[in-house]
C-alpha cells in the first residue's frame, strides 16, 4: 500500500514538472517574429502578426515602398522634352511651344499691340534647332494679315546678333518720324549654354545717322521691345543623346557593310 502511494506521488510530481514546459512552449512560438529589446532581451513580437496592433515604439519599413520612392526620384530627375528646356512657363501668354521632331522645337505667337502709335496684331513662328551638327541655329517667320506681310528669316546661326527690319511694318512717332518694326535676334554659345534673345523691336534712323530704338522712344518704350525668349538655356543632354544615337546608327551601317563585303 505504501509503495502504491509512493508511485502515485511520483506520477503527480512528474506531471507538475511537465505542464509548465508545455505552457511555455505555447507562449513562445518559434514561427513568430523575434524582437530584440533595448536591454538585450529576445522575445516573440506577436504584435507584428496580422490582426494585432503594432508597437508604437517600432517603425516598419517596406522595401518595396523604398524601392518605389527611389525609382520615382530617378524618373523625376531625368531630362524633360525640348519644350521643357526653354521653361515654357516663362513664355509670354500669347505663345506656345511644340516639338515637330525629337531634337527641334517650334514656338508660335500671336501678339496684339494696342497703343497710340502701334495698333496691330503680329504673328511670329520661331523654329529652333539647337542640336545642329554645324552649330545651333534658328529660322523665323513673321506675319501680319492687314498688310499681307509674310516675312521669312532663315539661316541665323550661333554667334549672331541682329535687328532685322520687317518690310511693310512701321509706325509714325511724332518728333521721331518713321519707326520700322524689327525682329531682334541674339543667339550665342553652344547647346550646353545657349543664350537667346528673340522678339520684336522698333528702331529709327535719325538725321544724324544715329539709330534710336524703342526703349528710348517716349510712347513706344512701354510696348517694345517685346521678347519671346530671353535667357540662357541648356540642351546639352538632349543633343548628346542625339549624337550617341547617330554614332550607334553609323556603327550598325558599317557592320552591315562589312558583312556584305565578306
Amino acid at each position: 500500500m505504501t509503495s502504491c502511494r509512493l508511485f502515485v506521488l511520483f506520477v503527480a510530481i512528474a506531471f507538475a514538472c511537465f505542464v509548465p514546459g508545455v505552457i511555455e512552449g505555447r507562449l513562445f512560438d518559434p514561427k513568430a517574429p523575434v524582437r530584440i529589446s533595448n536591454d538585450g532581451d529576445v522575445s516573440n513580437d506577436e504584435s507584428s502578426l496580422p490582426g494585432s496592433e503594432s508597437d508604437p515604439s517600432q517603425t516598419s519599413i517596406s522595401v518595396d515602398a523604398a524601392s518605389s520612392e527611389s525609382t520615382g526620384f530617378v524618373e523625376s530627375s531625368k531630362s524633360g522634352s525640348m519644350c521643357d528646356h526653354i521653361r515654357p512657363d516663362e513664355l509670354p501668354e500669347e505663345c506656345s511651344c511644340s516639338e515637330p521632331g525629337p531634337f527641334a522645337l517650334v514656338i508660335e505667337c500671336v501678339k496684339t499691340f494696342n497703343s497710340t502709335y502701334f495698333n496691330d496684331t503680329i504673328g511670329m513662328k520661331i523654329d529652333l534647332d539647337p542640336c545642329n551638327e554645324n552649330g545651333s541655329r534658328l529660322s523665323m517667320d513673321v506675319t501680319e494679315k492687314e498688310h499681307h506681310v509674310d516675312y521669312p528669316i532663315v539661316g541665323i546661326r550661333a554667334g549672331e546678333s541682329k535687328n532685322i527690319p520687317i518690310p511693310g511694318l512701321a509706325m509714325i512717332v511724332p518728333g521721331v518720324g518713321n519707326v520700322g518694326l524689327d525682329v531682334a535676334v541674339l543667339i550665342v554659345g553652344n547647346p550646353d549654354m545657349l543664350r537667346l534673345k528673340i522678339g520684336l523691336n522698333a528702331c529709327a534712323q535719325t538725321s544724324t545717322d544715329h539709330l534710336v530704338c524703342a526703349s528710348s522712344i517716349p510712347g513706344v518704350a512701354n510696348i517694345l521691345p517685346w521678347y519671346i525668349l530671353k535667357g540662357t538655356y541648356s540642351f546639352g543632354d538632349i543633343c548628346e543623346s542625339n549624337r550617341i544615337k547617330d554614332d550607334s546608327s553609323g556603327n550598325v551601317e558599317e557592320s552591315t557593310t562589312t558583312i556584305l563585303v565578306e
